[in-house]
């Protein structure tokens, strides 16, 4: 008898494990035909308008062709200390070894995310135990909007998101009771955690969530050496971040607003207001809109309401007791999640939207969905008398296959169609301009201008910026000291163009001179000429007091203004050689005026009326009659 039930014991584990192998199979299938349909479907060929993204390409052409890691973009290619090398670094190894076609390194960025959602698979499936979590965890976040924009974008959010889950997985497969110099995969997780590290700054995150873990567990050993390794590995990026000025996040974390200087420096009690600024925000808006693609935050200067409380506490609470509720690593995942936000709840609370989360977002996306299937056990445990543990699992599966094309349906819809279209108006005028001037400046030109790597890649001229100053005069030295041959003035929709670079052209029209235009929006590329128009003192937005205006020409006045217009003592150096000092009434000379020629030499004396000469007074008879 026993052995007969033995028998149908082995056969139906044998029936189980066929089944699960199959289900596994099928489950890898439709995850896979799911993907690349999607991906397929949605992939947009187009640069993205954010700069970051071309900076990142620039930065890998110049590891590839030879010039370090420098702003090759700018004239003075100075040593680049903004992004991390982790991203570029992979952009110069593809461009070496396969292409550096924009549109292939747009796509390396899908093969990250197919690699990451494949890791993902192994890492929940570990976690639960189950295919079926996994799969349904997958599929969502095949059709998540925000993993999806970011695949074709060159950003190094999804390598960092792929570099993060391996090195979750490599951890995962440690056996910290082996002999430390035995363990190779341990050695392997301290480079991983590194190279995450120098792709992104976040990364940091995760060497302190398995340092804590290794702490609470008491593994000293291995906590010093990962310590040690992670330490050693980082450090060569921070002493040249600290050699060449420090880390340009952490410059913008100790000011109120980044993109307003103006408004100083963080404060003490400015920290918790932004702490909870963010918090605030996180909950109501950030979590909710990356997980669910029916969340979208259209607008982040409304105030928050009743409803996005609501939601967000319910969801971020889901997400808790899913966490609480894994049988393994549960604190490894705490620890990460409160090093992450950490972080991110000190950011700038300027720097809204999901892209900060982004690479978290499909470990939320399982702690929800796992947080779910344990509330529902719990209710089926609590209602029925009998409890299968695949009734669930298997159910939620059914019902993310039926809904998983209308829920996605709509993201698609605008995702396809963002493909499809040309460029925005505004951007597309910012193109034209950037090839024209490829055409027709030198290519030692310096252009300034909003957005400079894009201009960059569309012109191959150097660019610049313009100063963040509300200083009209100050903006001009700027353009000077940044050798600036032409300026961009456009409408591409940012405030500081119109905070402070309009300003500065509005008083010194004749130093931008027009030479190429671009309509509907009105789209300016302007020759930079800084000797010409006036340049001097001013009183209630007037020329007043002493200064300086120089004419196309070459003719200069040199003396006295009041009201926009040369009144008091001047001297005019004209176009002939000719000096004549006088005084100026209104804009015109009046009463007597020396004339010299170049070497200072006095030709005559005359007296002048509306700068009409009335009566000859003094002439040198060794001087030419004038």
């Amino acid at each position: 008898m026993r052995k007969q039930k033995k028998v149908n014991n082995d056969k139906s584990a044998s029936r189980g494990k066929i089944f699960n192998a199959v289900l596994l199979v099928l489950y890898v299938i439709i995850l896979s035909a799911s993907f690349f349909k999607v991906y397929h479907e949605v992939f947009d060929e187009k640069i993205f308008l954010g700069g970051d993204n071309a900076g990142y390409y620039i930065l890998g052409t110049a590891l590839a062709t030879g010039q370090g890691y420098t702003n090759i973009h700018t004239i003075e290619k100075t040593p680049h200390n903004h992004f991390p090398p982790g991203y570029p670094v992979i952009i110069a190894a593809a461009m070496k070894i396969f292409s550096n076609n924009i549109i292939f390194i747009k796509k390396l960025n899908g093969f990250f995310l197919f690699l990451s959602l494949a890791l993902l698979f192994l890492i929940i499936r570990q976690l639960t135990g189950n295919n079926h979590v996994p799969f349904i965890t997958v599929l969502f976040l095949i059709y998540n909007f925000h993993l999806l924009n970011y695949s074709f974008i060159m950003m190094s959010e999804i390598p960092f998101l792929f570099f993060s889950l391996l090195s979750i997985w490599l951890f995962m497969k440690i056996d910290f009771s082996k002999p430390l110099l035995k363990n190779g995969i341990f050695l392997l997780l301290i480079l991983t955690i590194s190279f995450n590290y120098y792709i992104r700054a976040t990364g940091l995150s995760l060497f302190v969530g398995i340092a804590f873990y290794l702490g609470s567990r008491k593994n000293w050993k291995y906590l010093a050496t990962l310590t040690a390794g992670f330490v050693l590995v980082a450090l060569p990026w921070v002493i040249r971040t600290h050699k060449l000025g420090g880390s340009p996040y952490v410059h913008s974390m100790l000011k109120i607003n980044p993109y307003r200087p103006e408004l100083g420096p963080m404060h003490f009690g400015d920290w918790f207001t932004r702490f909870f600024q963010n918090l605030e925000r996180y909950i109501t808006r950030e979590i909710p809109s990356g997980i669910f693609n029916f969340i979208q935050v259209t607008n982040y200067k409304n105030p928050i309401v009743m409803k996005e409380w609501i939601i967000g506490i319910i969801v971020v609470l889901i997400m808790i007791y899913g966490l609480i509720r894994l049988k393994k690593y549960a604190g490894f995942f705490f620890y990460y999640l409160l090093a992450t936000f950490g972080i991110l709840l000190l950011w700038p609370v300027v720097w809204t939207g999901v892209r900060f989360l982004l690479p978290f977002i499909p470990l939320l996306t399982f702690l929800f969905i796992n947080g779910i299937i344990e509330i529902l056990s719990l209710i089926e445990q609590k209602t029925l008398k009998f409890r299968n543990p695949l009734i669930i699992p298997l159910t939620l599966v059914a019902v993310s296959l039926f809904s998983i094309k209308s829920y996605g349906k709509e993201s698609l819809r605008t995702m396809k169609f963002r493909a499809k279209a040309p460029y925005p108006k505004k951007y597309n005028n910012y193109f034209k301009i950037a090839r024209w001037a490829y055409k027709n400046t030198p290519d030692t030109s310096v252009v300034a201008c909003r957005k400079g790597q894009l201009f960059y890649l569309f012109s191959r001229r150097y660019v610049t910026g313009y100063a963040n100053t509300l200083n009209k005069e100050k903006q001009i030295e700027y353009l000077k000291s940044k050798s600036t041959d032409y300026v961009v003035l456009e409408q591409l929709g940012f405030a500081s163009t119109k905070r402070y670079l309009f300003p500065a052209i509005k008083r010194y029209p004749e130093k931008f001179k027009i030479i190429k235009h671009e309509k509907d929006p009105d789209t300016y590329f302007m020759r930079f000429l800084p000797k010409l128009g006036y340049w001097g003192e001013w009183k209630n937005d007037k020329k007043n007091g002493k200064g300086t205006y120089e004419w196309p020409n070459g003719q200069k006045y040199v003396g006295e203004w009041k009201d926009n217009l040369k009144n008091g003592k001047g001297v005019l150096y004209t176009t002939n050689g000719l000096i004549l000092e006088g005084t100026w009434v209104n804009d015109k000379l009046n009463g007597l005026v020396t004339i010299k020629n170049k070497s200072g030499k006095i030709l005559n004396v005359s007296e002048y009326k509306d700068n009409v000469r009335t009566k000859l007074i003094f002439r040198n008879q060794l001087a030419p009659a004038k």
